[in-house]
Formats: structure tokens, C-alpha cells, sequence
């Protein structure tokens, strides 16, 4: 999926067209990890799929994605990906984790994925990851390529 560095949402339609982008990659890497993947029909609900394990266990997962990250200035201009964790149009609300299991985000041109809890994200409007840093001890680091979060416990 790396081909996607270079697309970036300058309007509503191609940023809602990466979006479907980034749920078919995790479709498809979710596929290759030997789950099972059921989508609802439109985008009313709270989930963009239902993952279900070998063993029978589901999971809801919200997909986000970027494209690329961004400078952050008082890191020393070391890059972040930054995403909005949140449910609702107008009024921004945190996701409902009673709905919502699994963060499943995108980093699209470094084809790296962070599957968080969404109970890790603790009520947050935002989520960071820093994916170019193999040394960062941010809090949501030890969630990178997190597949697994979908085994039976």
C-alpha cells in the first residue's frame, strides 16, 4: 500500500476514498493473518468491520488512516502520525469503547499498522504514533502490528 504516499485528502471526497482505501488494506492484512472479515453495509454504525478469530471470538474495528506523517516542533522535528480517535459530525465525541474494540491505524507509506484496545485510548479525541522512531516509548507504541490482539485469551 505504499503507493498511497502521495495521495492526501485535500477535500472531503478523496479524504472519504482513502478511507475506504485504508479499510480495504486491513481487510486484506487482516485476511492474511488468518481472520475472518464481515463488513455491515454503509457507514451508519460505529465499526467499519467485524473480525472474527479461529475461535469464534469478535471483535468491532474502527479503521483510521494517514497518508503521511507530520513534523512535530518540540520533538526535534522527529514525525508522528496523528489521528482523530472520535465519533460524530459536528460534535466531536470519543469513541464508545461498549462499541468499538479495536483501533485499527494506518500508517499508509511506511505500511505499518497499530491495533489498539480502544480502551487504551482512554476517552482521547486524538491518538499519536511515531512509527519512524524504533526507539520511542510513546504510549501507543507497544500496540505497532499488535495482530495479537484478535487470539483468544
Amino acid at each position: 500500500m505504499r503507493m498511497l504516499s502521495n495521495l492526501s485528502p485535500t477535500s472531503t471526497s478523496m479524504a472519504k476514498r482513502l478511507g475506504y482505501i485504508y479499510e480495504q488494506a486491513f481487510f486484506t492484512e487482516s485476511l492474511r493473518h488468518g481472520l475472518e472479515v464481515f463488513v455491515p453495509l454503509g457507514d451508519h454504525l460505529p465499526v467499519d468491520c467485524i473480525i472474527v478469530n479461529s475461535a469464534g471470538r469478535k471483535f468491532n474495528v474502527q479503521v483510521k488512516g494517514s497518508s503521511q506523517a507530520s513534523p512535530v516542533e518540540k520533538n526535534n522535528g522527529c514525525t508522528r502520525y496523528k489521528f482523530s480517535v472520535t465519533t460524530g459530525r459536528s460534535v466531536k465525541q470519543p469513541l464508545d469503547c461498549t462499541k468499538v474494540d479495536v483501533v485499527a491505524i494506518y500508517c499508509a507509506d511506511i505500511d505499518t499498522w497499530y491495533l489498539i484496545p480502544c480502551m487504551a485510548l482512554d476517552g482521547a479525541l486524538t491518538a499519536a504514533v511515531y512509527p519512524h522512531n524504533p526507539d520511542s516509548k510513546a504510549k501507543h507504541e507497544k500496540y505497532r502490528e499488535n495482530w495479537e490482539i484478535f487470539k483468544t485469551t
